[in-house]
């Protein structure tokens, strides 16, 4: 008997987990009029490793390089968890920096 997951419900998780990030503002999908935030993530999946790329806006004053490690590793973590499947990599790429202090934007 054999699982398939839905390569939406990995990109769901994987958007999902990078938003509970400290300092992650939004998703930003890659078709202009989209508001799906799912299409904010590139899935590959090869010889059964999973590839992604994850496009973010952050806060702005918040440290970029901290705040998109912290993504890779709970990305990884989560998919990891979920689904059973070895992420290779999780790449982010920063789209967008929201100009709203980021101590702000959390009350």
């Amino acid at each position: 008997m054999k699982i398939r997951i839905s390569p939406d419900v990995i990109r769901l998780i994987a958007v999902t987990a990078a938003m509970e990030v400290d300092g992650v503002s939004r998703a930003v999908p890659h078709f202009p009029l989209s508001s799906d935030p799912k299409k904010s993530v590139h899935l590959r999946t090869e010889n059964e490793k999973v590839y992604l790329e994850l496009h973010l806006a952050f806060y702005y004053g918040v440290d970029l390089l901290q705040a998109s490690r912290r993504v890779q590793e709970e990305v990884k973590r989560a998919v990891e968890h979920l689904i059973g499947a070895e992420v290779a990599t999780v790449d982010v790429v920063v789209e967008d920096v929201d100009f709203i202090k980021h101590e702000a934007a959390k009350s």
